[in-house]
């Protein structure tokens, strides 16, 4: 099962290819995904996404955007964010992470200085849509193609060749951004990160939408509003699933009862886990523990 694993800040614990050569490229199914779909996080890395199959509800800065087979999502660097399905559980889309620094050569480059660092700052190179009847953003997803082949066959020079792929697709994506900027979420985005920091390092305890504005300084109806407005979704079925999440891991790497799998998930009682549990996955706990247990 693909699972996102992050610090407490929502960063993504997983580097993305290697410090000598930080390109990556994945092909996620979202049926393959623990809970169905790619949780919330960020990284330092930019992200290009080609939906192959269905169609991927992409997350970002509190918009939203429908992404059909055939086209393809940008992430900005630092930038948190979330994938679903739209309908088709097996939905599926190819991912390249590169780190801003294939782009700059050397710390102080002329090519850092003015083609990297004012566009990672540019609220134009944020998120952005790629519909491949644009001729700009279908070049893009044609060159994304090409690096997916590139790196999948890995012949002699293949690095050499995507970072000349991928110089000229920023290049490209640069040009995208002037036509089109979007909106900052400022204030409203680091605030949520701080919901979700809290929820992640309290989860296990009781908790009420009071306590999440206390620990952030804001009204539980302020702070629900705000929720919604950066993820798309509420504080109580984050945490919910966050919880769910965590119970997974139990069950995957731990003899527990199901009982205590709930207390240390955060459930308050063991019917109630087991039916958020089969309604999110289809299954009882058990029935998972049985299906995917780690020898």
């Amino acid at each position: 099962m693909i699972s996102i694993n992050v610090y407490d800040d929502q960063r993504e614990m997983k580097q993305h290819g290697s410090f000598e050569f930080p390109v990556a490229v994945y092909h996620y199914v979202m049926s393959d995904c623990v809970m169905g779909y790619i949780n919330w996080h960020w990284h330092e890395e930019i992200q290009l996404n080609l939906v192959t199959k269905g169609a991927i509800r992409f997350y970002a800065d509190g918009q939203q955007y429908l992404v059909k087979e055939g086209d393809g999502f940008f992430i900005g660097s630092g930038r948190l964010h979330m994938a679903r399905p739209e309908s088709d559980p097996d939905s599926a889309y190819l991912c390249l992470d590169f780190h801003p620094r294939l782009m700059s050569s050397f710390a102080g480059s002329i090519f850092e200085k003015k083609y990297v660092t004012p566009y990672l700052e540019n609220e134009g190179m944020a998120h952005r849509k790629l519909e491949s009847v644009d001729p700009g953003a279908g070049a893009v997803l044609r060159q994304l193609s090409e690096i997916s082949r590139l790196y999948r066959e890995a012949a002699f020079g293949f690095e050499l060749r995507i970072a000349a792929q991928i110089a000229e697709l920023w290049l490209r994506l640069i040009g995208l951004s002037e036509e089109k900027t979007v909106p900052a979420a400022g204030k409203a985005h680091d605030t949520v990160q701080e919901m979700i920091r809290f929820l992640r390092g309290h989860y296990r305890e009781e908790l009420s939408l009071e306590d999440v504005g206390h620990a952030v300084g804001f009204s539980s109806g302020e702070c629900c509003r705000l929720f919604k407005r950066v993820t798309g979704g509420t504080i109580l079925n984050y945490l919910r699933s966050y919880r769910l999440t965590r119970s997974i891991e139990l069950l995957e790497e731990t003899e527990l009862p199901i009982s205590q799998v709930a207390l240390e998930s955060g459930f308050n009682g063991v019917s109630y886990y087991i039916e958020c549990f089969r309604k999110e996955l289809l299954m009882t706990p058990l029935q998972y523990r049985r299906s995917h247990r780690i020898s």
